[in-house]
């Protein structure tokens, strides 16, 4: 009879001990087995069990004098056209390549004359050759400025 009790008692914190962890979810089974990383509280809040990290030693500002800083645009006029410039040398490079969507730009912009001396001719023979390449914004413009003469 005195043996009985100690192992009821025991047999009674088992069954308390297994109720209590099944009604636990597995992320909380899974934090008692596996340490949460150290990331601050979304709440701002400091766990109590954690001490508080030491603030970020302040970085010294360092100068690297071997890349310096670009000059700021003497006038924004100039940089645009300074950029407008290097597209278009670009895209008359790309275009004598045989690139389609280039053709199609820069013969857009003889039309338009934006950046270039205003050419028509020129316009459209660039639009022509990148239709031939089946690009199908230059094939709508030409269907669209044939429509235009026409009228």
């Amino acid at each position: 009879m005195k043996s009985t009790f100690p192992l009821c008692f025991s047999a009674l914190l088992l069954v308390l001990a297994a109720s209590e962890l099944s009604a636990q979810s597995a992320r909380q089974l899974t934090r008692r087995i596996v340490p949460q990383p150290n990331k601050p509280p979304p709440t701002g809040e400091v766990p109590a069990s954690k001490p508080a990290p030491a603030p970020p030693a302040a970085v010294p500002a360092t100068t690297n004098a071997a890349v310096p800083a670009p000059p700021p645009p003497a006038d924004a006029e100039k940089a645009k056209q300074e950029n407008v410039r290097k597209t278009i040398e670009f895209q008359k490079k790309r275009a004598a390549e045989g690139s389609p969507s280039a053709q199609y730009e820069l013969g857009l912009r003889y039309l338009r004359g934006d950046g270039v001396e205003q050419d028509e001719t020129a316009g459209m023979k660039l639009l022509e050759q990148s239709a031939q390449q089946d690009y199908t914004l230059a094939k709508r413009k030409l269907e669209e400025l044939q429509v235009k003469k026409k009228k």
